[in-house]
């Protein structure tokens, strides 16, 4: 297992959160979705993972009502082997930049504040304030859901996580 020091970032946001999902921005291919999935599966009972790159048909998640409720059944619509755990669920949604209305919605995700929400995505901002051009030709604005989501970078391994991930051991590295 690769060991980060943002997996001790995730843990303090779950410790000490209020009514807020976790934006998780960051370079393409540094670790975002491995370290948020191994948090997920480690410290939720309920794991939920949505992508809407790998998935593109998951963007209909958010289309129609944003309130949390209808949110919650449309994501069973799509992923019907799910089971929500009141206050031990994580919701994961994975390249938010393909999605603006997902991003609108993270702001009643975190009022209803019945599941813990993180979202993770490359280049978010280049997207702020801007108009986006969807599939279907109609630009629609960006909503940013400011004071219900905490924005965090992440970024490629230090050299320290380097080093662990080379097997070299705390006793060396201190020395």
């Amino acid at each position: 297992m690769l060991r980060r020091k943002f997996y001790d970032v995730l843990l303090n946001w779950k410790k000490h959160k209020k009514n807020e999902c976790l934006l998780v921005k960051g370079a393409r291919q540094i670790g975002k979705t491995f370290i948020i999935d191994q948090f997920g599966k480690t410290e939720y009972s309920s794991y939920i993972y949505i992508n809407f790159i790998e998935s593109p048909e998951q963007k209909n998640i958010f289309e129609g009502s944003l309130e949390a409720k209808e949110i919650y059944k449309r994501i069973s619509i799509y992923l019907p082997n799910i089971n929500y755990v009141d206050n031990n669920t994580l919701i994961f949604i994975d390249e938010i930049q393909s999605c603006p209305k997902a991003r609108t919605a993270l702001k009643f995700l975190a009022l209803d504040n019945k599941y813990d929400v993180i979202a993770s995505g490359s280049l978010l901002g280049l997207h702020y304030n801007k108009l986006v051009e969807m599939e279907k030709e109609e630009e629609v604005s960006i909503s940013i859901p400011v004071g219900y989501e905490r924005e965090i970078e992440m970024f490629s391994l230090d050299f320290e996580e380097f080093l662990w991930a080379n097997g070299i051991s705390e006793n060396a590295i201190n020395q």
